[in-house]
């Protein structure tokens, strides 16, 4: 995979879905915090908040460790295999290891250490009003905007810790899992291609790789059974609906099934 292609992906159980949410939120967040302005440290709260709300909603903790054990399981089924890299495969358990002792020992569920912060309770209260959020509504916000920024940082960084160890695994989960399956090229009959899932594997993630000259984009819709992909181009301004391709697209195709 180069520069110039794009990468699409869907996730084919709920458990990858909620894993790539919290991938995207946390890149935000790292993005934001690397800004030193107001604007940005107000969007890493936002994106805490965002985060809370999605981990809030189940116990990710445990998806997260129940992702871990399934993987090692699988891996070490692969340790008789001839053909394996035993050093590689050596590496990968080891790192699955440590990251299930990581989970272990974190305490409580998370999203729980935020809900003892009334400064974040009220941002969040605030937040859903289009412009709720200025000093005169909020001024112990616009005060803390006001400080230095390594403090703002490390008032943030601390809010997100439970986080940042969270993303740590759910990155070695999805690395794991988008280096499972090898690209093939495949073509959709004007702009529609279809296919049936082995329901015998376990399937994770589709990958969908387009080279960023082609100008199109995929809509996919997946089940348990089957998926299909829909190619689409802009038109001449984003302001009128897509239109579907007419002609053959070749594209490659990733079915990550560790």
């Amino acid at each position: 995979m180069t520069s110039n292609t794009f990468i699409f992906e869907q996730p084919l159980n709920e458990r990858i879905r909620i894993f790539l949410r919290i991938e995207a939120l946390m890149e935000r967040l790292t993005f934001f915090n690397a800004q030193d302005n107001h604007h940005s440290s107000y969007h890493s709260l936002l994106t805490i908040l965002e985060i809370t709300a999605l981990v809030e909603r189940g116990d990710i903790k445990q998806e997260v460790i129940k992702e871990l054990e399934r993987q090692n399981k699988v891996l070490n089924g692969l340790i008789s295999h001839q053909k394996v890299d035993e050093s590689r495969l050596e590496l990968t358990l080891s790192n699955i290891k440590s990251a299930l002792g990581n989970m272990h020992n974190m305490d409580g569920k998370l999203g729980e250490h935020l809900k003892r912060i009334d400064f974040l309770l009220t941002i969040k209260q605030r937040a859903s009003i289009p412009g709720g959020s200025c000093n005169f509504d909020l001024p112990q916000l616009g005060f803390w905007l006001d400080l230095d920024y390594p403090s703002r940082l490390d008032d943030i960084m601390r809010w997100a810790e439970p986080y940042f160890q969270v993303y740590e695994v759910i990155q070695l989960i999805l690395k794991l899992i988008r280096e499972s399956a090898f690209g093939t090229t495949v073509s959709a009959h004007k702009g529609f291609f279809q296919q049936n899932l082995d329901t015998s594997l376990s399937n994770q993630l589709l990958r969908i790789e387009l080279d960023s000259s082609d100008n199109i984009f995929p809509e996919i819709s997946a089940g348990k059974h089957r998926y299909s992909i829909r190619f689409l181009q802009p038109q001449d301004s984003f302001d009128r609906i897509p239109l579907q391709l007419k002609q053959d697209v070749d594209f490659n195709l990733f079915l990550c099934a560790l």
